[in-house]
Protein backbone atom coordinates (compact mmCIF):
# COMPACT_ATOMS: atom_id res chain seq x y z
CA UNK A 1 0.00 0.00 0.00
CA UNK A 2 1.14 3.72 -1.10
CA UNK A 3 1.58 5.99 1.58
CA UNK A 4 -0.86 8.52 1.62
CA UNK A 5 0.43 12.75 0.77
CA UNK A 6 -1.21 15.53 2.64
CA UNK A 7 -1.85 18.56 0.19
CA UNK A 8 -1.90 21.74 0.90
CA UNK A 9 -3.27 24.75 -1.45
CA UNK A 10 -3.33 27.82 -1.29
CA UNK A 11 -4.62 30.99 -4.09
CA UNK A 12 -3.11 34.47 -3.81
CA UNK A 13 -5.25 36.54 -1.53
CA UNK A 14 -4.98 39.60 -4.10
CA UNK A 15 -8.58 40.42 -5.15
CA UNK A 16 -9.03 38.50 -8.79
CA UNK A 17 -5.95 36.76 -8.80
CA UNK A 18 -5.87 32.68 -9.71
CA UNK A 19 -2.17 31.88 -8.79
CA UNK A 20 -1.83 28.47 -6.43
CA UNK A 21 1.07 27.57 -3.97
CA UNK A 22 0.83 23.95 -3.85
CA UNK A 23 2.96 21.50 -1.06
CA UNK A 24 2.92 17.87 -0.08
CA UNK A 25 3.66 16.57 3.26
CA UNK A 26 4.52 13.32 4.26
CA UNK A 27 1.73 13.29 7.27
CA UNK A 28 -0.61 14.68 8.39
CA UNK A 29 0.93 15.90 11.41
CA UNK A 30 3.37 17.75 9.28
CA UNK A 31 1.16 19.85 7.25
CA UNK A 32 -0.73 21.04 10.57
CA UNK A 33 2.60 22.02 12.09
CA UNK A 34 3.81 23.52 8.75
CA UNK A 35 5.00 26.82 8.49
CA UNK A 36 2.74 27.57 5.26
CA UNK A 37 -0.57 26.74 7.13
CA UNK A 38 0.14 29.11 9.95
CA UNK A 39 1.41 31.81 8.09
CA UNK A 40 -0.35 31.54 4.41
CA UNK A 41 -3.65 30.66 5.18
CA UNK A 42 -7.07 33.07 5.30
CA UNK A 43 -5.83 34.41 2.21
CA UNK A 44 -2.47 35.61 3.82
CA UNK A 45 -0.40 33.90 0.84
CA UNK A 46 0.89 36.68 -1.90
CA UNK A 47 2.16 35.31 -5.54
CA UNK A 48 5.20 36.78 -6.79
CA UNK A 49 3.61 39.02 -9.00
CA UNK A 50 1.64 40.71 -5.74
CA UNK A 51 4.34 40.30 -2.99
CA UNK A 52 7.00 42.34 -4.94
CA UNK A 53 5.44 43.77 -8.45
CA UNK A 54 8.57 46.04 -8.73
CA UNK A 55 10.66 42.82 -9.53
CA UNK A 56 7.97 41.24 -12.24
CA UNK A 57 8.58 42.48 -16.07
CA UNK A 58 6.07 43.37 -18.08
CA UNK A 59 4.76 45.78 -20.51
CA UNK A 60 4.03 48.61 -17.07
CA UNK A 61 7.20 47.56 -15.72
CA UNK A 62 10.17 47.27 -18.03
CA UNK A 63 13.73 47.29 -16.08
CA UNK A 64 14.08 46.49 -12.79
CA UNK A 65 17.66 47.09 -10.86
CA UNK A 66 18.96 45.04 -7.93
CA UNK A 67 21.72 45.86 -5.33
CA UNK A 68 24.03 43.40 -3.55
CA UNK A 69 26.81 44.53 -1.11
CA UNK A 70 29.69 42.59 0.47
CA UNK A 71 29.45 42.22 4.27
CA UNK A 72 32.24 41.10 6.21
CA UNK A 73 31.31 38.88 9.44
CA UNK A 74 33.41 36.55 11.69
CA UNK A 75 33.49 33.36 9.44
CA UNK A 76 33.67 34.90 5.77
CA UNK A 77 32.50 37.10 3.55
CA UNK A 78 28.68 37.51 2.67
CA UNK A 79 25.75 39.07 0.63
CA UNK A 80 23.58 39.47 3.41
CA UNK A 81 23.07 35.66 4.56
CA UNK A 82 24.62 33.72 1.33
CA UNK A 83 28.23 33.64 -0.12
CA UNK A 84 27.35 32.71 -3.42
CA UNK A 85 25.01 34.76 -5.83
CA UNK A 86 24.03 33.87 -9.35
CA UNK A 87 21.53 34.90 -12.02
CA UNK A 88 20.99 34.35 -16.09
CA UNK A 89 24.71 35.01 -17.29
CA UNK A 90 26.99 35.77 -13.83
CA UNK A 91 27.85 34.26 -10.98
CA UNK A 92 30.02 35.85 -7.90
CA UNK A 93 31.64 34.48 -5.03
CA UNK A 94 31.31 37.28 -2.13
CA UNK A 95 34.66 35.59 -0.61
CA UNK A 96 36.28 36.85 -3.93
CA UNK A 97 35.93 40.47 -3.54
CA UNK A 98 36.76 43.57 -1.02
CA UNK A 99 34.22 44.27 1.94
CA UNK A 100 31.92 46.72 0.53
CA UNK A 101 32.26 45.87 -3.34
CA UNK A 102 28.46 46.02 -4.77
CA UNK A 103 27.30 43.76 -7.39
CA UNK A 104 24.21 45.69 -9.26
CA UNK A 105 21.94 43.29 -11.67
CA UNK A 106 19.85 45.53 -14.44
CA UNK A 107 17.20 43.18 -16.43
CA UNK A 108 15.75 44.86 -19.27
CA UNK A 109 12.41 43.94 -20.84
CA UNK A 110 13.07 44.88 -24.79
CA UNK A 111 9.95 43.56 -27.33
CA UNK A 112 10.60 42.36 -30.49
CA UNK A 113 10.38 45.22 -32.26
CA UNK A 114 12.32 47.19 -30.27
CA UNK A 115 15.05 44.89 -30.07
CA UNK A 116 15.79 45.44 -33.72
CA UNK A 117 15.65 49.47 -33.33
CA UNK A 118 18.56 48.81 -30.31
CA UNK A 119 20.54 46.66 -32.28
CA UNK A 120 20.38 48.75 -35.04
CA UNK A 121 21.34 51.96 -32.62
CA UNK A 122 24.05 50.21 -31.07
CA UNK A 123 25.68 49.76 -34.83
CA UNK A 124 25.50 52.88 -35.47
CA UNK A 125 27.11 54.13 -32.66
CA UNK A 126 29.76 51.63 -32.94
CA UNK A 127 30.58 53.19 -36.71
CA UNK A 128 29.79 56.97 -35.34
Amino acid sequence: MSRREWPLRFVCGHEGCAETANYRYSTKRDMMESFELKHYSHGRWRCTRHTRPHEVLGIGNRETHAEIIVEQKPHGRYFGHTGFVSGPGFKVFADDLPEGAKVLVTATLVLPGEAVERELERREKGNG
